[in-house]
């Protein structure tokens, strides 16, 4: 091996140790800074979540020569009109159903103990102690048993206001932040741009268009995942006459925001109500319903929706999950997949053509979904602006 050849080889071996523990510092700085302030990360994320819903319908008024807060305006109107829509259409089902589930609740924890028990027995544990429902009301009246759970209801208060705060935080400040990202966006790109060097613009530019559509990919399709999957819940589970049909739906839909759960969820709680509801016929065809619609979700809807998602192993989705929930409760699992999918294409295409010699293209060939994601970058949604089109590095070939 010539000398040349293993200068180059100690070279890139250090290039990318230093890479890496800067990568590594970078990142625990990131969660560093995200756990100290998760308080602004929720109306962040619900503020993301909304310019990348509503970007192309303002983008659209733009290339039509509406200013882009009339533009922005309207998006808002539209997209709160529509939610006010769907909660007029569906709230009067979904109180009766809720109203139903509390006037029934004692039945049915009764019928959930009455079952646990018949499994303990079944099991070899003898007597298992299990309260049923006139005994848990009668431990919380008991006056001393109250002052105890008040006690403790105190102690946990400043965690409940914070809550509290925190949820009325992500409803009045992130739409704000909607609003005006909405109308900077263009401005805010430029400026993002303009601080990287004459040079490294263009590779910026085309690193940027790949993380937007990793990010925006996967926010709105999974939306529409969940959103899918809390339809075909409600209507199989309507159409087997399940009890609280439409509740379990509508919980199954919003867990499947978070990859993998909605429909394990959804099809727990169908059986978890056929059985204290209704028969055993009934728990069968919600086991039915539940598995179908998990396999049409698999193979069919998320396959379709999140085409422009970069690939990662279920395996390494599911650590990222847990992690994420670790390190911030809910709305780390919120995040935790858009940010794995960043951090991979960030290291990705540094990997290979820095190290590996390989052309943009060719890059993000490896990291996406779609077969032409050269196609996907072009159209992204919220395109980083520059003055020049970003091209790839052309390979010379070294015969001519």
């Amino acid at each position: 091996m010539a000398e040349s050849d293993v200068g180059s080889i100690i070279r890139r071996v250090g290039i990318f140790a230093w890479s890496l523990i800067g990568v590594m510092l970078l990142v625990g700085a990131a969660f560093y800074l995200l756990v100290e302030g998760r308080v602004i990360l929720a109306p962040l994320l619900l503020a993301v979540v909304v310019v990348f819903v509503l970007n192309p319908l303002v983008d659209w008024f733009a290339e039509r020569r509406v200013p882009r807060v009339i533009g922005t305006i309207i998006g808002f109107v539209v997209f709160f009109s529509a939610l006010s829509l769907l909660v007029v259409v569906l709230f009067p089902d979904i109180r009766s159903q809720a109203e139903a589930f509390i006037e029934r609740f004692p039945y049915l924890y009764d019928q959930t103990v009455a079952d646990l028990d018949r499994l303990l027995t079944a099991a070899g544990f003898a007597n298992p102690a299990i309260i049923d429902y006139e005994q848990l009301v009668a431990y919380i009246n008991d006056p001393e048993n109250r002052s105890t759970l008040l006690a403790i209801l105190f102690d946990r208060l400043g965690t409940l206001t914070t809550g509290i705060f925190e949820f009325i935080l992500v409803f009045l400040v992130g739409p704000v932040l909607a609003f005006y990202f909405l109308i900077d966006l263009p401005s805010v790109q430029k400026r993002l741009t303009a601080i990287f060097p004459d040079d490294y613009k263009s590779e910026a530019a085309h690193v940027g268009r790949q993380l937007n559509t990793a990010i925006g990919g996967f926010l709105k399709g999974q939306l529409l995942v969940a959103v899918i999957v809390g339809v075909m819940l409600s209507f199989g589970y309507w159409a087997i006459g399940l009890e609280f049909w439409l509740l379990i739906g509508l919980v199954g839909g919003l867990l499947n925001i978070v990859p993998f759960l909605g429909p394990w969820v959804g099809g727990i709680l169908g059986v978890f109500v056929a059985v204290t509801t209704a028969d055993v016929p009934t728990a069968i065809w919600a086991v039915v319903v539940a598995v179908i619609v998990q396999q049409i979700d698999n193979n069919f809807v998320s396959p379709a929706v999140l085409r422009a998602t970069v690939r990662l192993h279920p395996a390494v989705t599911l650590l990222s999950l847990l992690m994420g929930g670790a390190f911030m409760g809910i709305w780390g699992i919120l995040i935790a997949v858009p940010l794995v999918a960043s951090i991979k294409i960030l290291l990705g295409h540094w990997w290979r053509t820095r190290v590996l010699d390989q052309t943009w293209e060719e890059a993000s060939e490896a990291m996406f979904e779609d077969q032409e994601p050269s196609r996907l970058l072009r159209t992204g949604e919220i395109p980083i602006v520059t003055d020049e089109a970003p091209e790839p590095p052309v390979v010379e070939d070294e015969n001519d």
